[in-house]
């Protein structure tokens, strides 16, 4: 690769920390601080660091040690989440609710380290049966939990990880093109077997897991973007499972559910970072999406996603489902276009309050205000 942007030094410097590669010193052109703050918004700083060791010529002495502490802050959090997960998992089976894993605790376990793999909530599928039950032991522990919808419950302990109880791989929030993901794969405990050492642990199969993982990755890339760690997270799948997969059923759900185009995308890119190959041209597009993106994607993509999905519906459709969505926009969807709404836990009533008040201009906040006033005052 020849090295002519920062995004292009951080991913040199990631390429050469998974294969233990000395990195090449950083070119003239290229700010180190550019490339520290691109990998701590993809969530792929930490790795980086790794190869920021290794160079003769290393940042200045400030920005080396920040980068250092964002380094061992990103060990430091695995552990606690580690040992909370474990400390979750436990409560489950010993209140005999089975579970199963999904994303980042298992795709960790992918990764040279645990603490390779930043991750942002610990995620577990349960039956939608045993949400009522989750949620009375949630609150008993002192956690603030909130339903964001009849299959789903997000917990948010304080000073620890958020989690999120799923009873599906994909929701039913994903409606109209977006469905095809739940149509594509569910049903994650028939894709899973009881755990030998735990009656109350699922394992997911080698295949399911692999197209959850590839399918969650898509759906990122076609709402709101995805990141760099998102396509990393690709590149250790793929090693670890690649080879033990049934392709016949991942091909087929690809094809039948129109998941092919974006998913031969993605891995091109994988495999142009990661592996060395060499670039397609039509690549431009989709690498600067996923720059632009950051880690949890980003409110223009989505819009800009959006427009192209209308387009495929048609525009009658799509003009009234896009003032149906605007006007009452679900928590999920609020969560997605606002990660900062889901990081406070803000319930669907405060969401919808401040992000109709960031649509309006000082004027209008006061006049609305002065009306509201004067309807107090009447009564």
């Amino acid at each position: 690769m020849v090295i002519r942007y920062d995004f292009e030094y951080l991913i040199h410097l990631i390429y050469c920390a998974i294969h233990d590669l000395q990195p090449e010193e950083k070119p003239e052109q290229i700010s180190f601080e550019n490339v520290f703050l691109l990998g701590k918004e993809h969530e792929v700083g930490n790795i980086a660091f790794l190869s920021v060791e290794k160079l003769e010529n290393k940042p200045d002495a400030e920005l080396y040690n920040e980068w250092q502490v964002f380094y061992y802050h990103s060990v430091q959090r695995d552990a606690r989440q580690l040992a909370q997960y474990s400390d979750l998992c436990n409560l489950l089976s010993e209140n005999k609710i089975r579970w199963t894993e999904a994303q980042g605790t298992v795709t960790k376990t992918y990764y040279p380290t645990h603490d390779s793999r930043m991750m942002s909530d610990i995620d577990l599928i349960v039956d939608v049966s045993s949400l009522g039950k989750i949620e009375s032991l949630m609150v008993q522990r002192g956690y603030e939990v909130k339903k964001i919808h009849e299959n789903e419950l997000n917990v948010y302990p304080e000073n620890e990880t958020e989690i999120e109880f799923h009873t599906e791989y994909f929701s039913e929030f994903y409606k109209g093109s977006l469905l095809r993901y739940s149509g594509a794969i569910n049903s994650p405990f028939d894709h899973a077997v009881q755990s030998e050492e735990n009656e109350y642990k699922y394992v997911q199969s080698d295949t399911y897991y692999y197209l959850y993982s590839l399918l969650h990755t898509i759906k990122h890339f076609e709402y709101a973007g995805c990141g760099i760690r998102r396509i990393l997270d690709l590149y250790f799948v793929e090693k670890a499972l690649g080879d033990k997969v049934d392709r016949k059923v991942i091909n087929n759900a690809l094809e039948q559910y129109g998941f092919a185009e974006n998913a031969n995308k993605l891995f091109k890119v994988e495999r142009y970072w990661f592996e060395g190959e060499k670039p397609d041209s039509d690549l431009i597009e989709t690498i600067i999406d996923i720059l632009q993106s950051g880690n949890h994607g980003n409110s223009d993509i989505k819009l800009r996603n959006s427009l192209r999905r209308d387009a495929d519906d048609g525009m009658a459709k799509a003009k009234l489902r896009r003032v149906k969505n605007f006007l009452f926009p679900s928590l999920e969807e609020l969560y997605e276009g606002h990660p900062d709404y889901k990081e406070k836990g803000y319930s669907l009533f405060r969401c919808r309050l401040y992000r109709a008040l960031s649509h309006l201009n000082p004027k209008q906040i006061l006049k609305m205000f002065r009306f509201f006033n004067r309807i107090k005052k009447s009564n």
